[in-house]
């Protein structure tokens, strides 16, 4: 596998024969106090060369009050102490030789201008040395497997440190350690944790690309809060997914910021938050909302790391926590598993008829030993081939229901290979099992519904499917000059044309009796819409006419259109009327691109018309798309099933899917500039679609 300069790096810091501490104190409210007695502690087998300018030692280890007071350079120098004195330090430590430099110090980019300036005169002294630099404003790393805790937290002051095959990355250095925490309580751990802050050098690609090489790490978790490399993203997901390594991740901030955007509606409907999750999407990073339910799924998946998630069995104690459970699995797009014969069978003799189906309640049972009947349940539904995992509701109920199942998924039978995942709704009186789970290294969900999420990113993450290198289709050019600048309508659907897409175009009339001519020599009905730069929603403003039958009824409108125009913007300027032939169907779909800041020109498609931003039921992908991969995603849609032939009548969904490739490839034709298109609606009948409306937007 292909081997990053930064993770290489990183290989190099993890395993430093000396540590320079500034700042180390034996003061424990203060971070470079926690920090050092936190290294000290759990067992750093190097040479640690405490700083500071007022103690001759600290905790036992002979002390020196400056970097340049050491004997030769150590291999990592932590520091805790305030900004203002950092790049004096930086500056010593480049002189001397160090590799390597964590920085827990805030007052840096987090800090303002001042602090953003601080920040790039300290990495441009990392630069000029070759030494690395973690963070600033950080807070640190743990390494379980190498014995390295370089972090202040408290949560770390315990005798010793589980280890399980996961790797952890996080933007907040409290969510880090906060997340640890969790993981211990519930029987999980970590091989590393990674606080980026930030990532002023190493970023966090970097630290995912160290754990994609780590043999220790088979699945990796992160916390995200902004991306600075939207190409290395792409890469390090590719790794991962080379490498068999599942990436989960949360990212905070869903709420997008294009919703303000006044141009078109792609860019509200195609937010920050919805790029950066289509791009997960399409280079298999399993996006979820909840940092519980990843850490949750992580530790299944390195037990079970070959399952995949399609169909779930719950039992319960409760027939109202299974009804529940069964509905948080459906919201999060997870079947319930239909039993076969021989499990029916099987539990057939445990519950009485129709008590055996899923969800299966415990409460229904006819055996009364718990026990028998817990491994009966579990063996059946074990070896079920409809079930591919098996969900138990942990509620208010006598407790050695619960405590015969548990003590089954403790001690399993040897042909069980599926994952079982325990839901606790409860509270206080269901810690003992909670406890005897994590002494065993068994994760639990803290409710259903976090189960269900961590499923539902299970099944999301079977189903991966890579992206294909798309082909241009046919007659889908740019234009020898691309055009400029805000388009109207009709110079904006005679580019779509250049591309081979099916447009609807008409004639831009300054004056009615123009409107008359265009009219009779197209036919009639026809459709009115005014022209302006400065009316993005024409028919917000009152500016659409439709089915437009006669010469008189096109004289009323021409005048109509013309006064709503100027009634909804007064200073607007009017550049005529486009008279086109009416155009008949029975879906209305949007098809959008615009220029991502980060990740480049995207599609957006979906539900289209005065509806839009309601139905919220689209899709965003990267441009261009393969016609599989715009097939896909289309039949992720609740629209698709009118286009598929909802009670028999079948439209021109090959059409769309032309349509939404072309569009795909003029995004792609304008990757280097920024703009915005909104095609909508596209209208489809049953033997093809048009595109009746359109406005474009090239930057120069």
């Amino acid at each position: 596998m292909e081997t990053v300069t930064g993770a290489s790096t990183l290989d190099a810091l993890l395993d430093p024969a000396s540590i320079a501490l500034v700042g180390a104190s034996e003061d424990q409210s203060k971070f470079g106090g926690r920090l050092f007695r936190m290294l000290l502690k759990h067992g750093y087998g190097g040479k640690v060369l405490p700083i500071n300018p007022s103690r001759s030692s600290l905790f036992g280890l002979p002390a020196v009050p400056g970097l340049a007071a050491l004997d030769s350079a150590p291999d990592l120098a932590v520091f805790t102490v305030g900004a203002d004195t950092v790049l004096e330090q930086a500056q010593m430590a480049a002189q001397m030789g160090v590799r390597g430099l964590l920085v827990i110090s805030a007052g840096f980019a987090d800090a303002g201008e001042r602090g953003l300036e601080r920040e790039q005169a300290l990495l441009r002294i990392c630069r000029e040395s070759g030494m690395r630099l973690i963070g600033p404003n950080c807070l640190g790393m743990i390494s379980p497997s190498r014995k390295l805790v370089l972090c202040s937290s408290p949560v770390l002051d315990r005798d010793s440190l589980p280890e399980r095959p996961i790797g952890f990355v996080s933007q907040s250095g409290a969510l880090m350690t906060t997340y640890f925490d969790r993981a211990w309580a519930m029987g999980g751990g970590f091989t590393y944790g990674f606080s980026v802050g930030n990532q002023a050098d190493l970023d966090l690609c970097d630290f995912v690309d160290f754990l994609i090489d780590d043999p220790k790490t088979q699945v990796i978790c992160t916390y995200i809060e902004g991306i600075k490399d939207a190409q290395a993203l792409r890469r390090t997901a590719r790794r991962a997914q080379a490498a068999g390594k599942p990436w989960l991740a949360v990212k905070a901030g869903r709420s997008s910021a294009g919703k303000a955007a006044a141009f078109s509606h792609t860019a509200s409907v195609a937010g920050d938050h919805d790029v950066f999750a289509s791009v997960c999407r399409d280079e298999g990073i399993s996006l979820m909302d909840d940092m519980g339910a990843m850490l949750l799924l992580a530790n299944s998946m390195v037990r079970f790391t070959s399952n995949t998630i399609s169909k779930v069995a719950i039992v319960t104690p409760s027939g109202g926590g299974g009804a529940l459970a069964a509905d948080a699995l459906a919201e999060q797009g997870v079947e319930l598993s239909g039993f076969s014969a021989s499990t029916q069978h099987a539990l057939a003799v445990h519950y009485p008829a129709g008590q055996a189906d899923n969800p299966v309640d415990l409460g229904a049972r006819l055996t009364q030993d718990c026990t028998e009947v817990a491994r009966a349940t579990l063996d059946a539904l074990m070896q079920d081939q409809q079930s591919d995992a098996v969900l138990i509701t942990a509620s208010m109920c006598p407790q050695e229901w619960m405590a015969a199942l548990i003590e089954k998924i403790i001690h399993p039978e040897p042909h069980w290979a599926k994952p079982v995942m325990v839901a606790f709704d409860a509270g206080a009186t269901s810690e003992p099992l909670r406890q005897k789970l994590a002494q065993h290294g068994h994760a639990y969900a803290s409710s259903s519904l976090e189960a269900a999420l961590a499923l539902s990113a299970w099944k999301r993450h079977g189903q991966f499917v890579p992206r294909q290198v798309a082909m241009r289709p046919s007659a889908c050019q740019a234009p020898s000059v691309m055009p400029r600048g805000v388009l109207n309508e009709d110079q904006s659907k005679r580019l779509l044309a250049h591309y081979g897409l099916p447009v609807n175009l008409g004639q831009v009339c300054e004056d009615v009796e123009q409107a008359v001519a265009q009219a009779e020599q197209m036919g009639y009905p026809v459709v009115m819409k005014i022209v302006s730069p400065d009316i993005v929603h024409k028919t917000e403003a009152g500016g659409v006419a439709l089915d437009v039958a006669d010469e008189a009824g096109l004289r009323r409108d021409f005048a109509r259109l013309y006064a709503n125009a100027k009634a909804y913007k007064a200073d607007a300027r009017l550049e005529g009327v486009l008279v086109q032939a009416m155009a008949k169907g029975d879906v209305e779909l949007l098809i959008g691109a615009r220029q991502d800041a980060q990740f480049g020109p995207v599609v957006v498609f979906g539900a289209g018309g005065i509806l839009v931003e309601m139905l919220s039921d689209r899709v965003i992908a990267a441009a261009p798309l393969t016609l599989a991969d715009a097939d896909r995603l289309l039949s992720t849609l609740m629209i698709d099933k009118l286009l598929q032939g909802y009670r028999g009548r079948m439209l021109d969904r090959a059409g769309v899917l032309d349509a939404i490739v072309r569009v795909s490839f003029l995004a792609h034709d304008l990757r280097d500039t920024e703009f915005e298109l909104d095609i909508n609606p596209l209208i489809v009948a049953a033997t093809r679609c048009h595109a009746v409306d359109a406005r474009l937007s090239i930057g120069a």
